[in-house]
């Protein structure tokens, strides 16, 4: 007897130490992975990094959950913010989109419509940067020919929405000329700083067990891409889960509030305005918040977008057409999931856009609390899409941690296998995409499938702050 005493009272002592070292085994490979070489020149190694610290995230998330909550929230707050901090350590590694970001910074700030003209444009030459248009010897560094610039699509308009735009014209104005890429790391840094403050209080709202925390904030799909690449993607994460937080409380302006918020991440990144649904399981008539988060998000939306759209007309669509047809969405080629089902190409994106339609009418029917709703709606959004950039399912991670539904995070990890194929032009890019994605809705079936028949422990209690109407589920 003396000795289980003694056995447990170890026990979480082990559990830390194992913690401990999964953690710092992460803090180590993100500092390698930021200072080592880019994408192109590592090739298919960088990828094996990445995946020996996916495993420490996971032996991490399981010590944060046998250690007690407030040591493991501690824990996994400063691990997290160490991680980050980790990833400034060197240039972007795998994406050059926060070139674009700057360019799209400095055309505002100089009083131009970011909509207006693409980089290319000669009436934008005197805007140019050299750490942006390099001369020859700066194009011979990067492996360019002479004239290239660092930014993506040069002779496209932009395609991201205004309130990204809104966030590249403050970061570009705060940083000032000659900030290079760290000033857009540090932002992405800060957006994550904001998100691992929030997740506590947004889980303490839902009733769900803190340590939940570890499953975002230890993960490297958001170290890597949103402070080390730097993407925009940490910003819409900010704004759904606040959206997720005002849901909880018993404030009669809630679905009000989180339109407004639903919104502005839709402003950021389009795809979560699907979560507007999310929110039927708030009252006893499903359709009232529903319609009234919809309303005040596709206002919210109009404003922001009503001031371009006056000076620039329909260019504000900027390259989101010709993006669709690069990525083969107009011919059915992405949609890897219906492609494995050797459904037609042409037939592709109705198959796709069914296997969504599924998803909400189940979110419409069963009416799940907001979390769970929402991971399974983008979910099965990204799932259908399966997009090449895995950093599109960063949102999808952070709602899956309020959920409580860690299955959702195997969609974030299946895009960098197909990620890698595509960027290093491997003839088998299609063939592993699919194997991928199809992993991660098994993954997802299985997990749904189980916590059906054996609920987690963090779905047994609410907080007094939601109502029985967001019951979890």
């Amino acid at each position: 007897m003396i000795g289980a005493a003694r056995r447990d009272a170890g026990a979480p002592f082990t559990w830390l130490a194992i913690f401990v070292v999964a953690s710092t085994a992460g803090f180590v490979l993100s500092a390698a992975v930021a200072s080592g070489r880019p994408i192109l020149a590592s090739r298919w190694s960088l990828l094996w990094q990445l995946a020996v610290w996916a495993v420490a995230w996971i032996v991490a998330v399981v010590a944060a959950f046998h250690l007690p909550r407030r040591t493991a929230v501690v824990a996994t707050l400063v691990a997290g913010t160490a991680l980050r901090l980790a990833a400034l350590a060197g240039p972007p590694t795998t994406s050059d989109d926060l070139y674009r970001y700057s360019w799209d910074g400095r055309v505002q700030v100089a009083g131009i419509d970011p909509y207006r003209d693409a980089p290319a444009s000669a009436t934008l030459a005197g805007l140019r940067e050299p750490w942006l248009w390099p001369d020859a010897a700066g194009c011979a560094a990067i492996h360019r020919p002479a004239g290239c610039t660092r930014i993506n699509r040069p002779g496209q308009r932009t395609i991201y929405p205004p309130v990204a735009e809104a966030w590249f014209a403050a970061v570009y104005r705060i940083a000032g000329v000659g900030s290079r890429y760290k000033a857009w790391q540090v932002a992405g840094l800060l957006t994550e700083l904001g998100v691992l403050a929030l997740l506590p209080v947004t889980l303490r709202r839902w009733g769900r067990d803190p340590r939940w925390v570890a499953l975002y904030a230890l993960c490297p799909v958001p170290v890597l891409e949103v402070v080390n690449n730097g993407h925009v993607d940490g910003l819409a994460v900010l704004f759904l889960l606040a959206a997720l937080a005002v849901v909880a409380t018993r404030d009669d302006r809630r679905d009000v509030l989180a339109g407004v918020l639903i919104g502005a991440a839709a402003l950021v990144k389009l795809y979560p305005a699907v979560l507007v649904l999310a929110l039927v399981g708030m009252g006893t008539r499903r359709w009232v918040p529903v319609v009234r988060a919809g309303a005040t998000a596709a206002a919210v939306v109009a404003l922001a977008y009503a001031e371009h759209v006056a000076r620039v007309g329909l260019h504000v669509l900027g390259y989101l057409p010709g993006y669709l047809s690069e990525e083969h969405y107009s011919t059915g080629g992405r949609f890897l999931l219906a492609s494995l089902g050797r459904v037609p190409a042409g037939s592709a994106a109705a198959v796709s856009a069914t296997f969504v339609g599924a998803a909400c009418a189940w979110v419409w029917w069963r009416r799940p609390a907001a979390p769970a709703g929402a991971a399974l709606l983008l979910g099965a959004v990204l799932l259908a899409a399966s997009p090449v950039q895995p950093w599109y399912a960063v949102s999808l991670v952070a709602v899956a941690t309020v959920a409580g539904r860690p299955w959702w995070a195997g969609v974030a990890l299946a895009g960098y296998p197909y990620f890698f194929a595509v960027i290093l032009a491997d003839r088998h890019a299609a063939g592993i995409g699919e194997i991928a994605y199809a992993a991660a809705l098994a993954a997802a079936v299985v997990g749904a499938g189980i916590a059906a028949r054996r609920p987690l422990p963090s779905d047994q209690c609410v907080t007094s702050g939601a109502t029985s109407s967001t019951r979890l589920s």
